[in-house]
């Protein structure tokens, strides 16, 4: 293979930020190659620097984006061995927790990981045995109930996703060597979506390159893509990323469209926050499209209308994955896809689908299910790296003591020698776990925390199976690993990133975009507009959008949910 011929697929902007040797704070608009730009400079920094064992890493806002990337590395056929991608908690848990774990007090003594399930429930305990009431969100931000839950996870010798980050923090700052040591391994860090990253990811990153400030850094993002204040994201300025990491920084924008026609980006850079001057580099960027909205309909004519829509276009020869249709939130999209099915039942659709086993990529027994119920489709460098990943969250999380012999190989054959029982999917999970304790010659009884994370996970499937009625037949837990087809329907965070010809929306009214809880005028608006900005800037020839009516609040807001106003002042039927 040629060396670097990969670049040659780059325009001119992409390929110069492959090859500099600056750090870089890129502005990267929808559909300019954010994520091809990243991959890419992996390749060229992995490929350039082979023999060297040090890492480029890519910190990416969820595992799909992770997982990506590595797709496209292993596509272009490069050697993944010194570059790791993954979110900002994964990297954390294997480059500071789990190595540096005796240095913190918390955590020295053992630990395991909690999720968002049993958070909750403890949430709801003690906020009944305290007698508050409220919705969850609510009791999670109470601030007596946020103290008597974090002395259970103390106590229990636990940690949920904001302590992942918090005790990083504590490590690599209150121990000098520890982000020493950690800095000397890295070679480049590039942080997609920095716009979403919150203050801890910050400090922790600024905290390696204080130490280190050869390392190469490129954050990549677009603050009118910034829909996830709420959850603690923080769109740093240049400024303030310079002041922070105390290193030059280029500016520099990837402002070309290769998604949408021209008529599309003058339609969303309506709700840009802030101006970026994106155009269409697009082989179609002249082509019209169509574009509908609808303020007028009524809820209950809804589905019927989108159903009318989506068989116009796949009698018009559109593939079903190139349709896409979100809301807001999953509250309006679970009832409306249920709709949706019965209406359509000779269309496929990748739609949220409420399934026995939860993604939970941190759980070990989640990756042990994950290997079980995942059929071989000939790559086994992904499946490698889930059995690895097996052992590592053993052995450093749990402190799992292992026969020397224990590799990746020995996971995957304990799992796949497991004998399928074909009607009860919890029994052979059971019986791969026995397997693979075997195969490892450990007892769980020895390891208190590991018994419990096995007994929470088989309780929480079996609590979703009642709650749900829910098959667990060992079919319809193949069908929590697989790769849907079809129709994508989705809130509009989940499609971030992504691109259809023809994208639907529906939902859109005020209250609901954003929550009714924002209440001041400026930050109702500017979030209003990042949403519609993320939305129709994932389409790249089709939009219809619905600001239904038929819906009233409940108890706080007497008064019906209105249109967007944003929408309002659009002008759908324009030519260019």
């Amino acid at each position: 293979m040629e060396p670097y011929g990969f670049l040659k697929k780059l325009n001119d902007n992409q390929k110069e930020i492959c090859l500099s040797n600056d750090n870089f704070i890129l502005t990267a608009c929808p559909g300019s190659g954010k994520t091809r730009t990243i991959t890419y400079r992996l390749a060229y920094l992995a490929q350039k620097n082979e023999s060297s064992n040090l890492f480029n890493i890519a910190l990416t806002y969820t595992n799909r984006a992770a997982d990506e990337i590595e797709t496209r590395l292993l596509d272009l056929g490069i050697d993944t061995s010194n570059i790791w991608t993954g979110t900002i908690h994964s990297f954390c848990l294997q480059f500071i927790i789990r190595p540096y774990a005796n240095y913190h007090s918390n955590l020295s003594k053992g630990y395991r990981i909690i999720d968002e399930y049993i958070r909750d429930e403890y949430i709801k305990n003690i906020a009944e045995e305290l007698k508050i009431n409220g919705y969850i969100d609510d009791l999670r931000s109470n601030p007596l109930i946020r103290e008597k839950y974090y002395e259970l996870l103390t106590k229990n010798k636990e940690i949920d996703f904001d302590l992942i980050l918090s005790y990083s923090y504590e490590l690599v700052s209150a121990h000098r060597f520890i982000a020493e040591n950690i800095s000397h391994i890295i070679r480049s860090i590039h942080v997609d979506e920095f716009q979403d990253t919150n203050e801890a990811q910050y400090q922790i990153l600024s905290c390696l390159i204080c130490e280190n400030p050869s390392i190469n850094i490129l954050f990549v993002g677009d603050t009118n893509q910034a829909i996830y204040t709420g959850l603690g994201g923080v769109a740093k300025t240049a400024k303030e990323i310079r002041d922070l990491y105390r290193v030059p920084f280029t500016e520099k924008c990837l402002d070309g469209c290769y998604r949408s026609t021209q008529r599309m980006v003058n339609l969303y850079t309506n709700f840009e926050v802030s101006p970026t001057g994106v155009f269409s580099v697009a082989e179609y960027k002249e082509q019209l499209g169509t574009f509908k909205y609808d303020n007028k309909i009524d809820k209950d004519d809804l589905v019927a209308k989108i159903a009318e829509i989506l068989r116009s276009e796949l009698a018009c020869g559109m593939p079903e994955n190139e349709i896409c249709i979100v809301a807001p939130t999953w509250f309006k999209i679970f009832p409306f896809t249920n709709q949706l099915k019965r209406v359509m039942p000779e269309a496929e659709f990748d739609a949220p689908d409420i399934s026995p086993i939860k993604r939970d990529p941190l759980n070990v027994f989640y990756l042990i299910s994950k290997l079980l119920f995942t059929q071989y489709s000939g790559r086994i460098t992904g499946r490698k790296r889930t059995a690895t990943d097996i052992l590592n969250i053993l052995h450093m999380d749990f402190g799992v003591l292992m026969p020397n012999y224990a590799d990746n190989y020995l996971v995957l054959r304990a799992i796949n020698a497991t004998q399928a029982n074909q009607a009860d999917g919890i029994s052979t999970i059971k019986m791969a776990v026995k397997n693979l304790w075997h195969s490892l010659k450990i007892s769980i009884e020895d390891y208190p925390l590991l018994k419990s994370t096995y007994r929470d996970f088989v309780d929480k499937i079996v609590s979703r199976i009642k709650q749900f009625d829910l098959s667990f037949d060992y079919v319809s837990m193949e069908k929590c690993f697989m790769e849907r087809k079809g129709i994508v329907i989705n809130t509009i965070h989940g499609v971030k990133g992504e691109e259809y010809t023809t994208m639907i929306g529906f939902s859109l009214l005020h209250g609901v975009i954003p929550n009714w809880k924002i209440t001041r005028e400026t930050i109702c608006h500017d979030e209003t507009c990042k949403l519609l900005y993320v939305m129709c800037s994932r389409a790249k020839k089709n939009l219809y959008l619905f600001s239904e009516s038929g819906y009233f609040t409940r108890g706080y807001n007497p008064k019906p949910y209105t249109a967007t106003n944003e929408l309002k002042m659009c002008d759908f039927n324009y030519d260019i």
